[in-house]
């Protein structure tokens, strides 16, 4: 690669590609003419974004008068609607819907209980231990 010239300045304001990032760091580890460039121009932008803003009283320019530009409709006032609406949703939902049965202990064994007579693997593993049979000689 070249000397990094005008890349230097575009890699600064994040206008280049991945592929290009990667040639111009390789580049600038072994260039020292560019890397003292680079640090140059950060030293340079450091400086001009550190000055103080000034204000101009009005009419001083006349191509720099305000003019007002109509901005898009926020995005985040519509998912904000968007989520309240669900939310109402959800409560009047809520509040529609009967609560749920009430289930005894009873209930529960006759519903269950003849499942569990009929499936041994559904209930509690039982473990049968073989008695020992001592060989006789």
């Amino acid at each position: 690669m070249r000397h990094a010239g005008d890349t230097i300045s575009a890699y600064l304001d994040g206008e280049l590609r991945p592929e290009e990032v990667h040639r111009l760091l390789e580049h600038l580890a072994s260039c020292g003419r560019c890397s003292a460039e680079m640090t140059a121009l950060q030293g340079v932008r450091s400086s001009v974004r550190s000055l103080p803003m000034i204000e101009l009283p009005r009419g001083t320019l006349p191509e720099a008068e305000v003019t007002p530009i109509p901005l898009r409709r926020n995005r985040g006032f519509i998912a904000a609607v968007a989520a309240a609406v669900v939310a109402a949703v959800i409560g009047i939902a809520a509040l529609v819907t009967p609560p749920p049965e009430s289930i005894s202990v009873e209930d529960l064994n006759s519903r269950f209980g003849a499942r569990l007579s009929l499936d041994p693997a559904f209930g509690p593993a039982k473990v049968l231990v073989p008695e020992t049979v001592e060989l006789q000689r």
